[in-house]
């Protein structure tokens, strides 16, 4: 084993991606979205972007390893909040993530192209992602996957927790977009 910078700690292990499926979420996945306990605060969030990808307005996508979740990312479809130059045909990611241990491996990168592909095949154009000021790590990835920055948001939002206790978020981010 080696050290790798993987986000964690832990001793990096070679891992095979080759068996990982980029599927569309189902309501039995909704558990492993809170990857043991560590996002359980959007608990509520999560099953209320079902409900609307059940409804189509938007698509909730997971990177499956062997029936592990092991990433995430969520395709809004009406973007009109969360666009600084509101225009038609664009969808908005967020909720991406990828676990540290399987991070480096090409995972997010295959979420990211498999939700521009989910939005070209619905004649998008556009794909904005927000990232956090301090998240130099995943704005390098979105820029090397074309993604260029077009403003700034003070990131300040709320939600109700899975213990119905409302919680402030204030995290500023980067607006990047692309053209598809």
């Amino acid at each position: 084993m080696k050290s790798c910078s993987n986000g964690s700690n832990e001793p990096f292990e070679k891992i095979v991606i080759s068996n990982l499926l980029v599927r569309e979420v189902v309501e039995e996945d909704l558990p492993a979205l809170e990857w043991e306990g560590q996002y359980e605060r959007y608990r509520l969030i999560y099953r209320r972007a079902l409900r609307e990808a059940q409804n189509g307005r938007q698509v909730l996508l997971v990177a499956d390893f062997g029936g592990a979740i092991v990433g995430q990312i969520f395709i809004l479809l009406n973007t009109v909040r969360a666009d600084p130059r509101p225009q038609p045909y664009t969808g908005y990611l967020y909720s991406f993530r990828v676990k540290p241990k399987y991070r480096n491996r090409g995972i997010g990168g295959s979420l990211i192209q498999r939700a521009e592909s989910v939005l070209v095949d619905r004649s998008f154009r556009r794909v904005l992602i927000g990232v956090a000021k301090v998240n130099h790590d995943a704005r390098r990835l979105y820029q090397r996957h074309g993604y260029q920055i077009i403003s700034e948001d003070p990131g300040e939002w709320s939600f109700i927790d899975h213990n119905n206790q409302v919680q402030r978020v204030v995290e500023p981010t980067f607006i990047m977009q692309k053209m598809l």
